[in-house]
């Protein structure tokens, strides 16, 4: 069971180090590193050297570090990655010198390190565990994982794939994260509309989990919450509210009416928001009612928050992703970060 097990010499010289970690191939898992489970928010902040992913990590690792959730910082390392020619000499000494070897894609995991530690997410004090498994890829699995005295714990994690989502979301399903994070600037522009990379819409659909695609973000906007009456949607808003008082990010309510004549139901579904919010202890900075189609007007109301909040769509698998629903065309259109919560 333990076959191919393999000790790794930590080199990092900033951290102090404890102990060599050890890890095994879990084919239970859909592939995955058997790491250790405890209770907790897990954010998964997936990262591939874009601005957009970069952003999302430093949300993720600010939000994070407000709930004391275990943060794990993950790469799919694909086959046509950049090659070591392509990495500047600095970078070269610095990723060989603190990782131990050289992959031209820990760089990303390099930059994430470096700024864990200039923004102190990561203290001087904290230990280090170095983990890596082999599974026929010599390359395939390799986890830095950092340990503050009080338990807090962030975790690097390269892993090799040639489908990234699949990747992406094994390690979402394994690990029992809570939130998703990725950024989703692989985008292009047809007639005006934004098209979301594959991955990422492969991710949406079908993460066991709360998804954030972020997009343009800029800490400090608030985020809106969008309402629609359900019971499903009360219970994303006063999840939000949790999670967004521990990064003291403030928080607006919206619900659509799709006809004027529906507009005195969408004030009461704004009122009955709001009460539950009181009830829980909560307050919302401010709160509207448009009339509209709910995708356009949720997108173009949304644009000046850091974060459009939405409840997952009822349908499921293949049938979300070819028919479509409103969370799912908001993720689609959008031009800032979006939050699907599970």
């Amino acid at each position: 069971m333990h076959e191919g097990l393999q000790k790794i010499i930590v080199k990092h010289k900033s951290i102090r180090r404890s102990y060599i970690g050890y890890a095994f191939y879990n084919a239970d898992c859909g592939g995955v590193m058997a790491t250790e489970k405890k209770a907790g928010f897990k954010v998964l902040i997936c990262i591939d050297g874009s601005r957009d992913s970069l952003r999302g990590m430093h949300y993720g690792a600010r939000l994070g570090s407000g709930i004391d959730a275990e943060i794990t910082i993950f790469h799919v390392r694909s086959d046509d990655g950049p090659g070591k020619s392509e990495v500047p000499e600095d970078s070269l000494n610095a990723i060989t010198g603190n990782w131990g070897m050289f992959i031209a894609e820990l760089r990303y995991l390099e930059e994430a390190r470096q700024a864990l530690i200039s923004h102190e997410w990561v203290g001087e004090n904290w230990s280090e565990d170095v983990v890596r498994t082999f599974d026929g890829d010599p390359l395939n699995n390799f986890q830095i994982s950092y340990r503050s005295t009080s338990g807090r714990k962030i975790n690097l994690k390269l892993k090799s794939g040639r489908n990234v989502a699949a990747e992406i979301l094994d390690e979402a399903l394994c690990g029992g994260y809570g939130l998703v994070i990725l950024g989703a600037s692989r985008v292009r522009r047809t007639y005006g509309r934004i098209f979301v990379s594959s991955e990422v819409q492969k991710v949406v659909v079908h993460a066991p989990c709360s998804v954030l695609v972020a997009r343009n973000l800029e800490e400090g906007h608030g985020h809106l919450v969008c309402l629609d009456g359900s019971e499903r949607a009360y219970e994303v808003m006063l999840k939000d509210f949790m999670l967004a008082s521990h990064c003291e990010c403030p928080v607006s309510l919206l619900s659509v009416a799709p006809k004027p004549e529906d507009e005195d139901t969408h004030k009461t579904i704004v009122t009955e928001g709001l009460r539950r919010l009181r009830d829980a202890g909560f307050e919302s900075l401010d709160s509207a009612v448009v009339v509209g189609n709910p995708v356009e007007k949720i997108v173009g109301y949304g644009r000046k928050y850091s974060i459009i909040v939405v409840a997952a769509d009822d349908q499921v698998g293949l049938r979300r992703f070819f028919m479509g629903g409103t969370s799912f065309n908001i993720v689609l259109n959008a031009e800032n970060s979006v939050m699907v919560v599970r």
